[in-house]
């Protein structure tokens, strides 16, 4: 079988599952759906070569399709973040709950720990307060960065979200000082506060990435990190992407792009002094 064949083969399947996912009647948290997403994930995986990757994202039933593979990949990760968080807040036990029953819980640890090693590799003076922009209603994230022993402010568009985070912040860490801020990050002015500010992955499309960069190089202090969590490959279908060209004038300082059971890339770019 020819590399054609096998690109024509993988695009296919793809629409196939992702048609399989846009018609079921509702959309819910179950182990019929979930086996969906895992084979769906699956075939976006970052193990198949760029070259492949590429062949398969040209073609026109994919570039047709990409746009809405997004939203419902947004929509998707939304609920099953809302279902995570409550299942947490409603427990008795929820570090034993996240620990032992979250699929995702080791992903969160090395990828942050990941991050976290690297800016602190990067900057010229101690790191202390940072910025999640879209922490979410599951702000794993967030809660480790404040175990790693950072000033943590939590920031996101979505109001029922951020209330839901913030109660599982203080169900896993009690004691916590963590900020929340409802807010759009384009209304912040108040940025030169923070060493780092973290952009997570599903914050707007492509289009509103470059606006909110834009913003954030205006306001962000000379010296503090940009921490960009983005895609490459066939993750790109998952999402709203960003290229080393999109984070100018920020200079960028690293690039990681991750593999096998990593959801994310990763860009960490800096201010010029």
């Amino acid at each position: 079988m020819t590399i054609a064949n096998h690109v024509g083969i993988h695009a296919s399947q793809i629409v196939d599952v992702y048609e399989q996912i846009h018609t079921m009647e509702a959309l819910t948290i179950n182990p019929d759906t979930m086996a969906v997403f895992d084979r769906f994930l699956s075939l976006l995986s970052n193990e198949h070569g760029s070259e492949f990757a590429e062949q398969v994202l040209a073609q026109d039933k994919i570039r047709a399709i990409k746009p809405q593979i997004q939203h419902l990949f947004s929509l998707a990760s939304s609920m099953y973040e809302r279902h995570w968080a409550q299942r947490l807040v409603s427990s008795n036990t929820p570090q034993k709950v996240l620990q032992t029953e979250y699929p995702y819980f080791k992903h969160y640890q090395r990828a942050t720990g990941l991050e976290i090693n690297a800016i602190n590799s990067l900057a010229a003076d101690p790191v202390n307060r940072v910025l999640m922009v879209g922490s979410g209603a599951l702000p794993l994230t967030s809660l480790a960065l404040h175990n790693a022993g950072l000033q943590v402010d939590n920031l996101d568009i979505q109001q029922d979200d951020l209330l839901l985070g913030k109660q599982v912040c203080k169900a896993l860490s009690a004691d916590n000082q963590m900020g929340f801020i409802h807010s759009d990050i384009c209304e912040q002015a108040d940025l030169d506060r923070y060493d780092v500010i973290w952009l997570a992955a599903l914050v707007g499309d492509e289009q509103l990435k470059d606006k909110i960069i834009a913003h954030l190089y205006e306001h962000m202090r000379p010296g503090a990190q940009l921490v960009v969590r983005t895609a490459f490959n066939l993750r790109t279908l998952l999402y709203p992407s960003v290229d080393e060209g999109g984070l100018a004038p920020f200079q960028l300082k690293l690039k990681i792009q991750t593999y096998a059971d990593n959801f994310h890339s990763i860009l960490i770019a800096q201010k010029p002094v």
